[in-house]
C-alpha cells in the first residue's frame, strides 16, 4: 500500500514493504518543499529551506548564530557580510512560530530516521547548492 502521511510536516510518502523473511515495514520519504527563489543569497535561501520544511533544530541554531554574530566561526562555507541581520532574524522567527506545533517525520519516529543534518546534506547534493547551517551535532 502507498499513501501520503499528512499528520507530519513536511508530509511523507509512505510505501508499505516487507523484508525477504516477510516482516512488514514502512519506507518513509519526506516530501520537501524546495520551490524557493534561486536568486536569494545563500543565507536567505537556507532560511527558506529550513523554514518551509520544518527543520526546527537547525532554524533555532541559525537564529542563535546570527543573533550572536557567530556565523563566521560556526557555519562552514560562510564568506559574506550580513547587512540585513534584523530581517533575517525576523524571517527565522516567523518560521519558528509557524512550525511550533508541527511535527516533522524525523521527530515522530526518531529511531528510524536520519537526522535533520542528514536530510539537509541530501537536499544540498540534490540542489547542487550550498546550504549554510552548523554541521556539528552535539
Amino acid at each position: 500500500m502507498i499513501y501520503i502521511d499528512k499528520s507530519t510536516f513536511p508530509h511523507s510518502y509512505i510505501e508499505e514493504k516487507k523484508f525477504d523473511w516477510g516482516e512488514p515495514y514502512d519506507d518513509i520519504t519526506p516530501i520537501f518543499n524546495l520551490s524557493i527563489d534561486p536568486d536569494l543569497s545563500d543565507i536567505e535561501y537556507t532560511i527558506e529551506v529550513l523554514g518551509k520544511n520544518n527543520f526546527k533544530i537547525n532554524l533555532e541554531k541559525l537564529y542563535n548564530i546570527l543573533l550572536n554574530n557567530e556565523e563566521n566561526y560556526r557555519i562552514e562555507n560562510f564568506n559574506n557580510v550580513i547587512t540585513n541581520r534584523e530581517l533575517l532574524l525576523n524571517n527565522i522567527n516567523t518560521y519558528l512560530n509557524y512550525n511550533i506545533n508541527k511535527t516533522s517525520p524525523w521527530e515522530q519516529s526518531f529511531d528510524r530516521y536520519p537526522t535533520e543534518n542528514d536530510y539537509l546534506e541530501s537536499i544540498e547534493r540534490d540542489l547542487n547548492r550550498i546550504l549554510l547551517f552548523e554541521r556539528k551535532e552535539y
